[in-house]
């Protein structure tokens, strides 16, 4: 089953980037901007300016959040698209600096494949749990500069029949 298939990316993105940048202030902050949006995934772009740190490059919380909120972004369109009502967490995460971020950068997230994202939606509609595992990366200066693999889960709530960031 292809996914994508019948997907408005750029309805999607007219969604996604307003929901969050206002239902999570830090986003606002950090001045999110969705970058694109596609059959590949979503790539976030960030000025450096909001997240700068004493030493002039960004700091890392700003980068893990970045690339937290890349990750958050897929299942939670995929969530909307199957209309589950469902709480959206990230369980764990490891994350890796790998070099300073000197100005702008963006944070990338690709879909995983067809069957992780069944999988996912099977649990969250008949468990009540879906999980998802996901990667992101950190761009900036023509490199890699940060990566992370995180989990994230979907925790069914059909008696509210509304989802919350």
């Amino acid at each position: 089953m292809d996914m994508h298939q019948s997907a408005d990316f750029e309805g999607e993105r007219q969604w996604l980037e307003p929901l969050l940048r206002e239902r999570i202030p830090l986003a606002g902050t950090m001045d999110l901007r969705i970058a694109r949006l596609d059959e590949r995934g979503i790539r976030l772009a960030f000025p450096l300016a909001p997240s700068v740190n004493d030493k002039g490059t960004a700091f890392g919380g700003a980068l893990a959040s970045a690339m937290i909120l890349a990750g958050w972004a897929l299942p939670r369109l995929l969530l909307k698209r199957h209309q589950l009502p469902a709480e959206l967490v990230i369980g764990r995460c490891e994350l890796r600096f790998l070099a300073p971020v000197h100005g702008a950068y963006s944070a990338v997230c690709d879909w995983p494949s067809a069957q992780a994202l069944e999988d996912f939606l099977a649990g969250t509609r008949d468990r009540g749990k879906g999980r998802l595992d996901l990667g992101a990366e950190i761009h900036a200066d023509g490199q890699l500069a940060a990566t992370l693999q995180a989990r994230y889960a979907a925790l069914f709530a059909p008696a509210t029949g509304e989802t919350r960031t």
